[in-house]
């Protein structure tokens, strides 16, 4: 990392970087390269490629200018905040632009790194777009003094009271639950921490843009969350999809207003009124027996675990055994693979269990069984779950790496 950083002063020293095309993605390659990879990854922390950070910046239905306001308390080393320097002017002198930024500019990190290289990016920005290099580097840095090494959740209302405009893409770790307000003991996603935080404290009519992940608008424990967002927010959501190349996490864009807001948040397309759904007809659960727990103990019950199901077959030959004294399901069922990516040709790759005895699933597999325990009533939904219109329903309602109940429940039929 320190290494980085002398190449970036370096690079600015000599001015080799003014008559070059200097992108996010340019700053990210640098950074994600061997130990500095390693060392991000362990913070959770995902660096915003150029096409999102634009795209991002430009959803704010305020202008940004030099009045703004423009936070972003989780900055990184400052992709976001480079972005949102593109929509200001600069003068003709390095010095005289970096003092206005550094009103209108303001990012927190607990990293001091992540600090030094957010203000470095920010004076390239500036040499990049034609400021004359009239200072040096220590001065520069020093004008750019709202970027500050502080843990964004110990900020107050009173530090924010004159922010315009909040930019976030925050760590993404699974982290302790506070267990507080809404939130339930276990692990949850720092994310979502992060941006109630905000929420809480931001001045009222505050512009919110945060790239999220889309756990946070899927997930069946993330409804408290959701409803404590449409209730503080005016505004909505943008499925993106994958975040990069090197990031193998789907995300949305969520953007508004603060302000108290009876309007609910379209986290997903409505169901149609009327529309049957799976549940209505069939029974769905996750497979009851967990490999690493249950000892091979009791009857001995055909076995089905993710390797041994080829996706769209029919079984009707018993290929493995396990002994088994829990819950056993009765064919005729469907099982659904719970891996599963947005980018894979069938979300919801599927086996049909076609055998007279009980049988034993594991719980990386999702059963269904129809409630009229007729073959007919899987073979109709085999066909259902094959469909485009189901990958895109469920690309729709999900897209993390494994699929839920909750999400089986509502394909419509």
């Amino acid at each position: 990392m320190k290494y980085y950083i002398q190449k970036l002063i370096q690079s600015i020293e000599s001015l080799d970087i003014k008559n070059n095309i200097i992108t996010l993605d340019n700053i990210n390659y640098i950074i994600q390269q061997k130990k500095i990879t390693s060392f991000v990854k362990k913070l959770g922390a995902y660096f915003t490629e150029q096409k999102l950070a634009t795209v991002t910046v430009n959803t704010f239905s305020k202008q940004i200018t030099h009045n703004s306001i423009i936070l972003d308390p989780t900055c990184g080393t400052g992709n976001l905040l480079i972005e949102a320097s593109r929509c200001l002017q600069i003068t003709s002198h390095l010095s005289s632009t970096l003092k206005q930024w550094g009103e209108t500019l303001w990012g927190y990190d607990i990293h001091s790194e992540f600090i030094e290289i957010t203000k470095l990016n920010l004076i390239i920005e500036a040499l990049r777009r034609g400021a004359i290099l009239d200072c040096s580097i220590h001065q520069g840095c020093n004008f750019l003094h709202n970027i500050l090494l502080i843990d964004a959740m110990q900020i107050s209302d009173i530090q924010v009271k004159k922010v315009t405009h909040l930019l976030m893409n925050p760590p993404f770790l699974q982290i302790n639950s506070p267990q507080k307000n809404y939130w339930k003991k276990g692990k949850v996603n720092s994310a979502g921490i992060f941006l109630d935080h905000y929420l809480r404290i931001l001045p009222k009519n505050c512009e919110i843009v945060a790239i999220l992940p889309d756990i946070l608008r899927s997930g069946s424990r993330y409804q408290l969350f959701r409803s404590f967002v449409s209730s503080h927010l005016i505004g909505n959501c943008h499925i993106w999809g994958r975040f990069s190349n090197t990031a193998d996490i789907d995300v949305f864009i969520l953007s508004g207003k603060k302000n108290y807001s009876t309007k609910h948040i379209q986290w997903t397309k409505p169901i149609k009124k009327n529309t049957l759904s799976l549940s209505e007809k069939y029974n769905v659960r996750i497979g009851p027996l967990v490999a690493y727990r249950d000892k091979c103990e009791g009857k001995d019950y055909p076995y089905f675990h993710s390797k041994n199901c080829k996706n769209w077959t029919i079984i009707t030959k018993i290929t493995e055994r396990r002994a088994f004294k829990g819950k056993v399901i009765q064919p005729p069922c469907i099982l659904i693979k719970r891996t599963s990516s947005p980018s894979d040709k069938f979300r919801a790759a599927a086996v049909l269990i076609n055998l007279k005895e009980p049988i034993a699933v594991e719980n990386h597999l999702i059963v269904v069984t129809p409630k009229d325990h007729t073959f007919k009533s899987c073979q109709y939904l085999f066909k259902i779950l094959s469909t485009q219109q189901t990958n895109d329903f469920l690309n729709d309602q999900i897209r993390t790496r494994h699929l839920t109940v909750n999400a089986i429940k509502s394909i419509p039929l």
